[in-house]
Formats: C-alpha cells, structure tokens, sequence
C-alpha cells in the first residue's frame, strides 16, 4: 500500500487544497508469500476508486487515522483518495468556497491526472460519513453520470429538514452555516436539498448510481435519514439500507465502511 498525502492549489477553492490518496501497491506478505500478486506497476491498467469524504470537524487524516482504511484499500485493490471538506458540507457556499465543484470535477480531473487511476464509470464510486455521507450523495446527484456508486454511513440524508438533528446543527460556527445554507439559514427548496435534486435528476431520465446508506439503531441522525429514503421510494429509487446496532462514532464507521466496500461492485485487481 502507498501512502500520499499532496497538496496542490485548486481553482475551486482558490486556495491549497490537502488530500490523501492511498494506492494498492506490493506489499511485503505479497512478495515474500503470493507468486502471483497483481501487476500493480503495469503503465496500461489503473484502479477502481473511492473518493471517501470525512465528517463535520473533520479533515483529509481522520479516515486513516481513525479506521483500519489502507488495509481494507490493500485488501480490495481499490485507490481510495481522502480530500478535506472542511465544515462545508462540500457545497457551493453561499459565502465561500466551492466545495461541490472541488469534490465532482476538479479533484477527479486531477487524481485521474497524476496517479494511475480509471476514468470510467463504473469504476467511480463515492462515499462518505456524517456531513460527508449527505456531501456524497451531494456530488453523485450532481453529477450521475461519473459514479457508479455512492454510499452514506450515518449521513443526514434530509439536511433540508433537519428535524432530528436539534442542537447538533447549532454546534457548527455559525460563518460555515451561513456560509453553506445561506443568512436564513435554510437550503429547502435549491438543488442542495437532497429532495429536490433526485427528483429533477429522476424528470430527466438520468441514469442513477446505486446507492447505499447505513446508520446505527441509536444514531441521532436515523430519522433524518429514513425520511428521505421513504420520500426516494415514492419516486421509486431504491437505496439499499441497513441498520446496525450503533451510535454515531468511529466504532461504526470502521465496522461498516467494510460492508461498503463488500457492497461496491469491485474487481479487486487492476483494470483496463
């Protein structure tokens, strides 16, 4: 497994953005035990990837930090690239940066750019926990056309409404509430809630990417979530969704973004 962490100056955001990118890569139990370890190292093939995004307070570290990642990255042959979101819920913000454009184009363009990464469909896939998991499902409805996949882990899937979020919400400084849902405070109603979007995407005929959210049976964020999954089944889309015994902290996180990973429609070896 490689482990790079760059940083590099985004136009989105116009200032430096920090991200981690691990690559699968000969590791010692390959070379010592496994004859016939994948041709990591072959210039014509590239990674599946999963751009996996953190929560509220959070930053590019706390995935690798935080959950056994890079082994799970080394054990499915994926690249997996961790950008920082800050408390911007990766949107356009009102009042700052363009997150949404950073996560669903700019970053991309440039990973597939400078590592050995696919730029196909199918093997792009997003996901992420918390404010990530929503900012996920942000970028993939944003841009259908480039995920094959997104999944949420104790995401706040209905930010709009926000009924069981209560005095979590109060606790983000208010300039990145502001800055994100605007000076009323409210994003109801514009292409960041997560309603609105699916259904405009839904009237175009686009095509979806799989979708994928799972939440622990005491998490405060549960309802939020079962909300909008019931609001994505009237309009017909199923997103596969599990509750497991849990609150909303790594324990979980570590534990179920392995289900992620067994979920995702991955080959586990290079692709052309």
């Amino acid at each position: 497994m490689a482990h790079l962490d760059v940083s590099f100056f985004s136009s989105a955001l116009k200032k430096n953005a920090e991200i981690t990118v691990i690559l699968p890569s000969v590791s010692a139990d390959d070379y010592l035990f496994i004859d016939d370890h994948p041709d990591y190292y072959n210039p014509e093939t590239k990674f599946q990837t999963l751009y996996l995004l953190h929560g509220s307070y959070g930053d590019f570290m706390d995935w690798g930090l935080l959950t056994s990642i890079y082994r799970y990255a080394q054990e499915n042959c994926v690249a997996v690239v961790m950008p920082s979101g800050e408390n911007s819920s990766y949107l356009t913000m009102r009042h700052g940066e363009d997150y949404l454009r950073f996560i669903s184009e700019e970053l991309p363009a440039y990973c597939t750019t400078l590592f050995p990464l696919s730029t196909k469909r199918e093997d792009t896939f997003i996901a992420g926990l918390s404010m990530g998991g929503y900012g996920a499902f942000r970028a993939a409805l944003e841009h259908p056309e480039k995920y094959a996949a997104v999944a949420s882990l104790s995401g706040n899937l209905d930010k709009a409404e926000q009924k069981s979020i209560g005095n979590h919400v109060n606790k983000m400084p208010l300039n990145y509430r502001r800055a994100t849902m605007g000076d009323d405070l409210s994003i109801k109603g514009t292409d960041d809630d997560l309603r609105v979007l699916l259904k405009k995407r839904i009237d175009a005929g686009c095509e979806l990417p799989k979708m994928y959210h799972t939440i622990g049976d005491e998490d405060f964020l549960r309802a939020d979530g079962e909300n909008f999954l019931a609001y994505a089944k009237e309009l017909g889309v199923d997103i596969e969704y599990h509750v497991h015994p849990g609150v909303h902290n790594w324990i979980f996180w570590d534990r179920y973004i392995q289900d992620v990973l067994a979920w995702l429609p991955l080959k586990k070896d290079m692709v052309k």
